[in-house]
């Protein structure tokens, strides 16, 4: 089937250049290199063959700027570069935000870390950098910033209206983990529309990564999401090991795949308790975090550390496991199914929550296109999106297990998949329990000063919020040329404003819940 979509592509796209890719070595199936001019054509023809824009960035090669565009199916995995020169004294390009709503930010943050100016953008003004910049922070050398540009700088300071008043939620307030703002503009308790303003955590990971081997950047992604950090890390390591050609023992692979899924449950129980509260239920966050705990406490006699987690390493693990981790983990497999009936007593059966999250929030699976979401949030839509299922990694296809899904895409739909992901997650703990090989649990000799050869690689995880992509360049150095991190919570959180829009302020403070938004993944 994908190389039949392949071969259409081939035979429908003019005026263009073909790269074969092999997927096993790149994390594609094949390149394409557009003209300028010919972008908003062959952005038009992967959105009516049903493609999801997946991720569009920028890679600055001195002498020209070079657009990369990443378009995949949710239907089946059919992952597509497409590339475009710009002019690096004058860059300009069009914008493709009137096919992928989606690419409004991502042009946004391209354009204030790049300089890339895109034509026909209705809103060029900077999405993260609010202070003011001199040069464009992802340039390879200085390149000052015009005074016009300096113009688009976003104040965010709204001129009250006749019978309008606007609400600040934020920057520091529920539903979130991080800092964020959202500016509603309100009609008495309705929301006539609300603007999520970013960039308050912003350490700038991707420009780190240019200044550090592979090796010191390991600690780095486990900030970018730290409820998640394990699947972050797992996310750097296998795009080097994919990069360098180096392998894992299956022992390592195993235990990847255990300690990711009592990873995935930590987070789902992080959002589990926070949820509720932010509704008024406070009960289930006392409940949820002793939970957590166990897992935390199991992770760190492993990892020797309980949340910002660097356990994996190139070619394995840091340390192996033993007799002691094996049987807490399945103590707290025993433990967590005996939790779940008062779950659904004290949350599903509570008559106030149902009523505060069905049929508030929705989000139509036809849209779920136009935004490139993934995770649990798409997947409440009836889209059985998992990257684990799509293209599997560690020993995902060894295991048995479902793709929760919902069917009306509200809040209680979110909350249902997180809470049936939690039962997979330890049915496939339980299997990779049983399956653990014995062997080493590092591959030996992996040199501590890695230079890859020269190319591009991109590899995707589920984390417990979505796709979690990362996208090398290699310049045969000891650091990455250029590497780009893709993360759930970025496109999922430009869906609110739809989402708010026309509710009430007090079902947006739900909805946002529901999200599971992670901010410093997004002030990455």
């Amino acid at each position: 089937m994908v190389g039949k979509i392949l071969e259409e592509i081939k035979a429908s796209l003019v005026n263009v250049n073909f790269h074969d890719a092999s997927y096993e070595q790149s994390g594609y199936h094949l390149s394409v290199d557009v003209q300028t001019g010919n972008i908003p054509d062959s952005v038009k023809f992967f959105k009516d063959k049903a493609f999801y824009l997946e991720d569009l960035f920028c890679v600055d090669y001195i002498d020209y700027l070079e657009l990369v565009y990443f378009f995949n199916r949710y239907e089946e995995l059919c992952r597509v570069k497409v590339t475009s020169k710009v002019d690096a004294g004058k860059p300009i390009a069009p914008t493709i935000s009137n096919s992928y709503t989606m690419a409004h930010w991502y042009e946004r943050e391209i354009h204030e870390f790049f300089g890339v100016y895109f034509d026909g953008h209705p809103n060029m003004t900077y999405l993260f950098l609010h202070e003011g910049i001199d040069h464009y922070p992802l340039r390879k050398k200085a390149v000052p910033v015009p005074d016009e540009d300096k113009k688009l700088l976003n104040s965010f300071k709204p001129q009250e209206e006749e019978d309008c008043f606007f609400v600040n939620l934020g920057p520091q307030h529920p539903s979130t983990h991080g800092v964020l703002r959202v500016v509603v503009k309100m009609d008495g308790e309705y929301i006539l529309s609300a603007e999520p303003v970013l960039g308050y955590l912003h350490r700038m990971h991707e420009k780190m990564a240019e200044n550090r081997s592979y090796l010191q950047f390991l600690p780095n992604p486990a900030r970018i999401d730290y409820p998640g950090a394990l699947l972050l890390n797992l996310a750097h390591v296998a795009t080097v090991e994919k990069l360098c050609g180096i392998p894992v023992p299956e022992r390592a692979q195993y235990i990847r795949t255990i300690t990711c899924e009592l990873n995935r449950i930590a987070s789902h129980l992080l959002w589990l308790g926070a949820f509720p509260a932010d509704l008024g239920a406070l009960t289930p966050f006392m409940y949820a975090f002793d939970d957590r705990e166990q897992i935390l406490d199991i992770l760190e006699d492993v990892t020797g550390s309980r949340l910002t987690y660097c356990y994996f390493r190139f070619g394995g693990l840091y340390n192996d496991v033993g007799d002691i981790f094996v049987d807490k983990t399945k103590a707290f497999i025993k433990r967590m199914r005996e939790r779940f009936p008062m779950y659904e007593k004290l949350i599903t059966g509570n008559v106030i929550f149902v009523n505060r999250a069905k049929g508030t929030g929705i989000f139509q699976q036809v849209d779920a296109k136009k935004y490139g979401c993934t995770g649990p949030f798409v997947r409440s839509t009836g889209i059985p999106y998992d990257i684990r299922k799509a293209e599997p990694y560690a020993v995902y296809d060894q295991v048995d297990f479902d793709i929760p899904v919902g069917t009306a895409g509200d809040n209680i739909d979110r909350y249902h998949v997180r809470v049936a992901e939690m039962e997979m997650s330890l049915r496939i703990i339980e299997q990779a329990l049983a399956k653990l090989p014995p062997g080493p649990f590092k591959t030996e000799k992996v040199p501590k000063k890695l230079k890859p050869p020269k190319g591009d690689v991109y590899y995707a995880v589920e984390s417990s919020r979505g796709e979690a992509g990362v996208y090398v360049v290699s310049d045969e150095s000891d650091t990455p040329y250029r590497m780009r991190w893709r993360v759930p919570s970025f496109s999922n959180l430009m869906t609110f404003p739809s989402l708010a829009e026309g509710n009430l302020i007090a079902d947006a403070i739900a909805t946002l819940g529901s999200y599971d938004i992670v901010v410093p993944e997004i002030d990455r």
